[in-house]
């Protein structure tokens, strides 16, 4: 056999045997796998929902009468008492809050509806409650201490865990709002966030109900 010959053999023979231990995947079926695996904000969410999220807000909820007093008194002390933020530097703090009040002002005129609500405390406070159906902000999310930025990939993975709570939560909140009036009583727990004491006072709802 010429030594061209040879090597030719030789070249088929090493090229079967390192596809031996070689998987050989269509573009098809890696783009079927990848989609399979993708994250779904929206499962991750509803995982957790019912079994650790809605039972952290009712467990760890403060009269927002007493929260606020203590924000007016000292940011950081009130947010060592009642609130969590992660170690983060320059992150807000949360609180998780409920209370009961009059609904001075219903805003449904913007996308982004709100309740003024004064509470029933004297003298009391007013605290804006978003309805939506825009929501601002993702406070459900980081009032959250088991839902951390560093157990996602990326930013928009966690933005979208955001979204996905806050969904959630209006879900459960957006068939009473119809029924809540000017002057209406309502019971709300939620959560807020602040980054110095004279942000606006602003509550995203787990639950919102007229008495």
């Amino acid at each position: 056999m010429k030594r061209r010959q040879v090597l030719a053999a030789l070249g088929i023979a090493v090229a079967t045997l390192s596809l031996g231990g070689c998987k050989i995947v269509s573009i098809e079926q890696d783009a079927s796998d990848a989609a399979a695996n993708a994250f779904s904000a929206t499962e991750y969410a509803q995982d957790l929902w019912d079994s650790r999220a809605m039972p952290y807000f009712t467990e760890n909820a403060h009269p927002v009468d007493e929260v606020l007093d203590a924000i007016a008194a000292d940011l950081d002390a009130a947010g060592t008492g009642y609130g969590y933020r992660p170690a983060d530097e320059g992150s807000p703090w949360s609180f998780v809050v409920r209370g009961t009040g009059t609904v001075v002002t219903k805003n449904t005129k913007s996308r982004a509806g709100s309740l003024v609500v004064a509470t029933d405390a004297a003298p009391g406070h007013q605290v804006t409650i978003q309805i939506g159906p825009v929501v601002r902000g993702n406070t459900l999310r980081d009032a959250l201490p088991f839902v951390s930025f560093k157990d996602f990939t990326n930013q928009l993975e966690f933005a979208d865990v955001g979204t996905a709570i806050t969904a959630l939560a209006m879900s459960g909140v957006a068939p009473n709002v119809d029924a809540i009036a000017e002057g209406a009583t309502v019971s709300f727990l939620g959560t807020m966030s602040l980054n110095s004491k004279s942000d606006k006072i602003v509550v995203t709802p787990v639950s919102l109900e007229s008495q």
